[in-house]
């Protein structure tokens, strides 16, 4: 379960909304705020230090910047590039599949929305 990180907010797990995925249907606050229960903040930041890259914390990151969106600004598209970077390519299918994004749409910045004309 994926709490509110909002004071005062007693929702304990995200509910993604019908008309906005990123909007909880529970306590009507952001993805963002929810999300950021995920990521730890234990660390610490050691400037001599290299940090090892694990998929999962690239996916909790990932997930703040493409869980329900069409599209990925260009600077956090620069980011996420430069963490796929370090992790397998199926790591990186993997994590864009359960974000609802494909290869293909990630490369090209957007979700391509194809219609089928019956």
């Amino acid at each position: 379960a994926i709490r509110c990180t909002l004071v005062n907010c007693t929702c304990e797990c995200f509910q993604p909304g019908k008309i906005n995925l990123r909007t909880c249907d529970q306590c009507k606050h952001g993805w963002v705020a929810h999300a950021l229960d995920k990521l730890s903040t234990q660390h610490l930041y050691h400037p001599t230090q290299v940090e090892i890259v694990q998929s999962n914390v690239v996916f909790d990151i990932s997930s703040l910047m493409l869980y329900g969106t069409q599209a990925v600004p260009v600077r956090l598209k620069i980011l996420l590039d430069r963490l796929f970077s370090v992790l397998k390519q199926e790591e990186v299918l993997h994590i864009l599949h359960g974000l609802g994004w494909t290869l293909r749409d990630y490369v090209r910045g957007y979700i391509l929305q194809e219609l089928f004309i019956i």
